[in-house]
């Protein structure tokens, strides 16, 4: 709590004397109901002041904890920068660089979101206070001058504060660009760096002699841990220490074994019911994950219990952790594998590849892990012993060859064993062999494994990569050919793991939530359509496959010399947010925008409904301005919801009011028409006078609504034309809509008879036509109607009701044919005007005899 002195403002008055107290409740003799107001108002100011004062306590708080951070992370920020002005850096020296600059960062990223509101709020108050009155205005309070002038001071200060954070914020973010520029760029010259050619003798000859030294360092390092064990702790303790790694690892390994069986016995399901397309897919991830996890898992718990004992050198650790990474690619690549491949578990198998050629896959793959594990545990040997470089050249070049070989031998093995598929298909055809000799080529779900035409496909690129490597290796340029040996193997095996998370994803989202018998029930649970949970269900899956195959991507290509930590900043940059012009949007703000949206729009729908089922009917307004008003509501609240949304990111709504401001003046001088389409196709999908599939009759043109968009209604005409109507048509012209209410419509059949036919037997058998039609209602009933005394005929009216009107032209028809019939049946003649042929002789001249054949 600061003093009251620092600010005149908050000064409490100095309290009565005791005798002027008396005097005051003596003399005068007031009554007590009359101090009571007083001495509340006194209490309620008290309590204003003490509130005001804990605010104004906070803030030199949080602003002198970020100022007096600010002086050890400026030293660490100029320490990095002097750092990284040297030459010769290596990659583990940016990478500790790196490690002292990131907790910089994050503390002033903390430290100027801390103070941004304070500032924020001093500003809001001094702008609310006002500015200083002109001086030849009435002069002001001296209490507002005292405030006004305190919070400026204190708004200054914070703002001075605050720049320096911004400044520093700069320089640390510009520095870890700086590290990671100079990582790619060490990366690049330690990729493109020219070495020996594994043509050349001398490099193996030179290798060969630095095998006996390097044993004899290991020797040394063996000796050195002894050593350095042995000073830390007895050997009985070491015992028990190497004991008890030994338990963990049983522990680990029995744990999996057991939470394996369950899954083993959920793979062989119902006798003689193959599994759901989900449950092999969860099974498959389920198996690879508990595979992928035991081994590093352990090795990485005996790391973290000899560490804890202290009985690890810094060599020795430093080898440690090759062999953790080896162990994680041996056991993350055979975990994927055996969760894609299923290997002799065709039941879960989900990639749709036979038993044959799966084998051949896993066996070459494993192979290849094993020879990439093998060189990266030996890496860490050269490294920690700082053996001669010809021997790490070797290292990385036999890695190379021998990841090629197993490739190329993989490769005809496929290849064999596609052409033998090939031909015994072929003799199968020709009923050469049965059908039950051929081999399974096909998966479980019956689709069809890859063909000789995909491995087509694979065979140039894999040629292609193979020369390149080896070519790299004969040139010199062995870190460019392991980097693509192993960057070749690590793909095939995150082919098959993105193969299994797709399968997954298809499975869960699309063949069960959108299609699949579950997906109703799923919809009435959340209360939504199912055609909406249908279209949510596949954009689910769209966005969560291509963010696979983007990790998938990255894992197998990656960006040259880009770490782990390049891709924590990367993310802590998108989280914390990116600038647009002059606006600075998060990822947060981004999804609180968004939380903000959907909810705000519900609760716009539910207003809407309110007043339109609650509000509305009970006043006096006919229906149709009910219905616009509750749109207006509608669109009101979705503008308002939106505004607010765009507050949320920050954008400044000012500007947007400026740019619709434009907008209006070009609006003005020749976007009316547009304008009103637009408008009106809002209406239009917002109302819905007219739907999608709704037969209708608009400018001389009948046809079905096809497509409703914001501009034009497309219309095709009964004779599959396509014809568009601007919507300002649909709404300020007349439009006769067919099946807007229901897909009923009217047919009318005028029939004419002569005077002498029983008009009772007529109205009987138009009836009858009517009734015995299947396409006629019986509700209403069709009725004949005697609607006029013609000059020779009883003109007589059918007017029946069909089920749908888009066949009412071909009911019509039927029903002609059948009242023609019926009338010459019951021989009821139909009158009909005769007429004379002229033929160019006298009025009145009878025709000649023979005049008949002419």
């Amino acid at each position: 709590m600061y003093p009251s002195s620092r600010y005149p403002i908050f000064r409490l008055p100095t309290p009565p004397t005791r005798a002027a107290a008396l005097s005051a409740f003596g003399r005068r003799r007031r009554p007590l109901l009359g101090v009571a107001p007083l001495f509340l108002a006194v209490l309620m100011a008290l309590a204003l002041l003490a509130s005001a004062s804990v605010g104004w306590a906070q803030a030199p708080l949080e602003q002198v904890q970020v100022q007096q951070k600010l002086e050890g992370q400026r030293a660490i920020v100029d320490g990095v920068e002097a750092a990284l002005g040297r030459d010769g850096l290596r990659s583990i020296d940016l990478d500790d660089l790196r490690n002292r600059l990131d907790p910089v960062r994050t503390d002033l990223t903390a430290g100027i979101a801390l103070l941004e509101p304070l500032l924020a709020n001093f500003n809001h108050r001094v702008k609310e206070i006002g500015p200083k009155p002109a001086e030849d205005a009435a002069p002001e309070d001296g209490s507002i001058t005292s405030e006004r002038d305190a919070l400026t001071a204190r708004a200054t200060e914070l703002d001075g504060v605050l720049k320096q954070a911004k400044l520093l914020k700069v320089r640390a973010d510009q520095l870890s660009d700086r590290i990671t520029s100079r990582r790619r760029a060490l990366f690049t010259d330690t990729l493109l760096a020219r070495s020996y050619s594994v043509l050349d003798p001398s490099l193996w000859l030179q290798a060969a002699a630095a095998v006996p030294v390097e044993l004899r360092g290991i020797n040394y390092l063996l000796s050195d841990w002894a050593a350095y064990a042995n000073a830390r702790m007895p050997f009985l303790g070491q015992v028990a220490v190497a004991f008890g790694a030994l338990v963990i690892v049983a522990l680990i390994f029995l744990a999996r074994h057991m939470l394996a069986r369950p899954l083993h016995r959920a793979e062989l399901g119902t006798e003689g019911e193959p599994l759901s397309r989900l449950r092999a897919c969860g099974l498959s991830a389920l198996v690879a994950l508990l595979r992928m996890a035991a081994a590093p898992l352990a090795v990485s718990a005996v790391l973290a219990l000899l560490n804890s004992f202290d009985l690890l050198p810094p060599r020795v650790n430093e080898i440690a952790q090759g062999v953790l990474l080896a162990v994680y690619i041996l056991a993350v690549g055979r975990g994927l594998l055996d969760g894609a491949l299923a290997p002799g578990e065709p039941q879960r198998r989900v990639v749709p590849l036979s038993d044959d050629m799966v084998r051949l896959i896993y066996r070459h793959a494993a192979v290849g892990l094993w020879i990439l594990g093998i060189a990266v545990v030996l890496g860490a040997v050269h490294r920690a012993l700082v053996v001669p470089v010809p021997l790490s050249v070797a290292t990385s070049a036999t890695m190379s060859l021998c990841l090629v070989v197993v490739a190329s031998r993989a490769m005809r093995a496929l290849n064999a064993l596609s052409a033998d598929n090939d031909e015994d298909e072929a003799k199968a055809s020709d009923g050469k062999i049965p059908d039950s000799k051929i081999p399974d080529s096909k998966a479980e779900d019956g689709r069809d494994a890859p063909s000789s035409s995909l491995l087509n496909w694979i065979k140039f690129p894999f040629w292609v990569l193979n020369l390149a490597i080896l070519g790299a290796l004969i040139t010199g340029y062995v870190s460019i050919a392991s980097f693509l040996s192993s960057r070749t193997l690590i793909g095939v095996v995150m082919a098959g793991a993105l193969y299994l998370v797709v399968a997954l994803i298809n499975a869960l989202f699309i063949d069960s939530l959108a299609t699949g018998p579950r997906a109703r029930h799923a919809a009435k649970t959340l209360g939504i359509r199912p055609a909406s949970l249908e279209l949510l269900s596949v954009l689910v899956a769209g966005v969560l496959k291509a963010v696979a195959i983007i990790g998938i991507v990255i894992v197998v290509v990656g960006t040259f010399g880009t770490s782990t930590s390049d891709f924590a900043d990367l993310a802590s940059r998108v989280t914390l947010g990116f600038t647009i012009g002059s606006s600075t949007i998060a990822l947060g703000d981004i999804l609180s925008a968004l939380l903000f949206l959907v909810i705000g729009i519900v609760i716009a729908r539910a207003v809407q409904r309110w007043f339109a089922v609650a509000i509305l009917p009970r006043t006096a307004f006919d229906q149709g301005l009910q219905n616009s008003i509750a749109t207006i509501i509608g669109y009101i609240g979705f503008i308002a919801v939106s505004a607010m949304a765009m507050g949320q990111l920050g954008l400044n709504l000012e500007n947007i009011a400026l740019v619709a401001g434009a907008l209006s003046v070009g609006i003005g001088f020749g976007l009316q028409s547009i304008v009103s389409n637009f408008v009106s196709g809002l209406i239009l999908l917002a109302e819905r006078p007219i739907r999608v599939g709704d037969t209708i009759a608009v400018k001389g043109e009948e046809g079905y609504v096809r497509r409703i968009s914001v501009r034009a209604t497309e219309i095709e005409t009964f004779d599959r034309a396509a014809v568009l109507i601007p919507n300002s048509d649909l709404i300020t012209g007349m439009v006769k809509n067919f099946t807007h209410a229901n897909t009923s419509g009217r047919v009318i059949v005028a029939v004419n008879v002569a005077y002498d036919a029983d008009a009772d037997e007529v109205r009987d058998i138009l009836i009858g036509c009517a009734c015995d039609h299947p396409q006629v209602l019986r509700s209403p009933p069709p009725r004949v109607f005697l609607m006029a005394f013609g000059d020779s005929y009883l003109k007589f009216e059918l007017r029946c009701v069909v089920a749908n009107v888009d066949y009412a032209l071909t009911v019509k028809s039927d029903l002609h044919f059948a009242v023609l019939d019926r009338l010459k049946t019951a021989k009821i003649g139909i009158p009909y005007t005769p007429w004379a042929i002229y033929r160019g002789g006298p009025i009145g001249d009878e025709p000649a005899a023979g005049d008949d054949d002419a």
